[in-house]
């Protein structure tokens, strides 16, 4: 069998002190939550305690003390637990970044007689992310001098299955690791392949996007991402802000987001059979889980405050999660400027949002039958859009009202405004708020596109009035429908890294004024 025939290899991520490590699957038995370490009575200095799993002690080792680095404690670090000819260890890890794999034969293997170096069996780029990452060698790993490793109490759990291997004339499959999540009292479970990261003590920062199910933004890979509370998005409940301690994140083609846990408890292999269907209308949003997994199919395992918990994990279906319409409207508002997105820095902007917005100013791109911007500093906030509560005729522009701390805001449908077109609104759409003269008016579109840089701006005709010239853009009209003639449209360069565009620049504080007119006037 040559290479291209044979079976990809498997790899479980992780991180510690900006190191990006790999361990083979077939020899990551799980993760689990540090915790407090307890003292033992070994000589080797990169033995930093003991780990507590299930009865057993099982030694941490952190690699930063074997390669002379400083340690900086995580507040909710990980640790993965190795097994190897039978025998168990613990390695230190800042966080997960997520199961992958890579065509057989693709790790570029190191040769040294140096027994510290040849911890390392060589680097393997990541397909999901492109990333270089060390893979580790458990062979040197169980070889390392004065560290001891503990016989596996729990053998059975080592699930090395052959896909043409049959018990009692069942096909088997191989197994495939899911991640076993802690949400309150609710117990959840994704496939690990599809995280592309775990977070320890994420920090939420504000953000206008702070929305819903979205809490903010989170620093990550140089981008902030924006944060789900992954109770709330699916329904069940909402995780109390102390209780984000931990987030996976998932890459989508345009970006990426993360979700809020209160903890990852486990990485687990499991037989795809063993998830079973669950009753749809028990269920608030039943398309957003493949079903559920009893904890019997999970020999061995057990976590803390087990007895609190339900008898089985709900299953996320993962590609569900992936194709949501939030989560992939948010995936594309990923940005390198949190001030932008931060409700301080659009509140110290509100002054200026009566102006024409100027050049290198981000703004916010949405699709409005064609795609169209609106400077970000106009914005005062932007909510979910929820069908089943409009309130109105949906034959108008306006569609209800509704609530933001305490003060009414009108929702009105952008497009019917804009183009006399009423598109469809979902729960995928968006509320953008603006206030003018002390009033919320907000703008609903179908969708977010993105946060992206303006350029520039020509002196030339407004896209609306182009080639008519009796067309003012300060005039009013009494019929919301040709509002679009009463608002400046000018185009602006849009986006950076080869996606720039010309688009049309709509002034909502300007379209919220004119309504205003109208209003008073009639």
């Amino acid at each position: 069998m040559n290479a291209a025939d044979q079976p990809p290899d498997a790899y479980g991520g992780f991180c510690l002190g900006g190191m990006r490590l790999a361990l083979p699957m077939s020899s990551l038995r799980e993760v689990v939550p540090s915790g407090q370490l307890c003292e033992l009575p070994c000589p080797a200095a990169c033995v930093i305690g003991g780990l507590d799993l299930r009865g057993v002690i099982v030694p941490v080792v952190d690699l930063r003390v074997l390669l002379g680095r400083d340690r900086h404690p995580a507040a909710y670090a990980s640790v993965i637990i190795m097994v190897h000819e039978g025998r168990i260890l613990g390695l230190l890890a800042d966080g997960v970044t997520g199961v992958f794999t890579a065509p057989a034969g693709h790790l570029n293997r190191i040769h040294t007689d140096d027994d510290l170096k040849s911890l390392f069996n060589g680097s393997i780029l990541r397909p999901d992310d492109a990333t270089l990452v060390s893979v580790l060698s458990p062979e040197a790993l169980s070889r390392l001098p004065q560290v001891p490793m503990v016989q596996d109490p729990e053998p059975a759990r080592q699930h090395d299955v052959d896909e043409t291997d049959t018990r009692g004339g069942a096909e088997l499959v191989a197994p495939v690791p899911v991640m076993l999540i802690r949400c309150g009292r609710i117990p959840l479970a994704i496939d690990a392949m599809a995280v592309h990261a775990t977070l320890s003590d994420p920090r939420v920062e504000p953000s206008l996007l702070a929305t819903g199910h979205c809490r903010g933004v989170i620093p990550y890979g140089g981008s902030f991402v924006p944060a789900l509370d992954l109770l709330s998005w699916s329904g069940l409940g909402e995780l109390a802000e102390d209780a984000w301690r931990q987030a996976f994140v998932v890459r989508l083609d345009a970006g990426m987001v993360a979700f809020l846990v209160e903890a990852v408890v486990d990485i687990v292999p499991i037989q795809p059979q063993q998830v079973i269907a669950l009753p749809r209308f028990a269920l608030p949003r039943p398309e957003l889980f493949a079903g559920a997994l009893s904890r019997q199919a999970l020999p061995g395992h057990d976590i803390e405050h087990d007895r609190r918990h339900a008898a089985q994990y709900l299953v996320l279906a993962s590609e569900a999660l992936r194709t949501d319409p939030q989560v992939v409207a948010l995936s594309r508002v990923n940005t390198s400027d949190a001030d932008r997105l931060s409700s301080a820095a659009a509140a110290g902007n509100r002054a200026a949002g009566a102006q024409r917005a100027a050049p290198a100013r981000n703004v916010i791109t949405f699709s409005l039958g064609h795609e169209t911007a609106t400077p970000i500093e106009q914005v005062r906030e932007i909510l979910p859009y929820r069908a089943e509560q409009t309130e109105f005729d949906t034959h108008t522009a306006v569609r209800g009202v509704a609530v933001l701390r305490d003060r009414s805001v009108a929702i009105l449908c952008l497009g019917s405004l804009t183009t006399g077109a009423s598109p469809e609104l979902t729960d995928s759409a968006s509320v953008l708020v603006v206030e003018s003269d002390g009033e919320l008016i907000g703008f609903a579109v179908p969708a977010l596109t993105a946060i992206e840089p303006t350029h520039w701006q020509p002196d030339g005709p407004d896209a609306s009035t182009a080639g008519d010239p009796s067309a003012s853009p300060t005039a009013s009209s009494a019929d919301s429908q040709t509002t679009s003639s009463t608002v400046s449209r000018r185009l602006a360069l849009v986006g950076a890294g080869g996606r720039e565009r010309m688009l049309p620049m709509l002034d909502l504080l300007a379209l919220a004024r004119s309504l205003q007119e109208q209003a008073a006037l009639a």
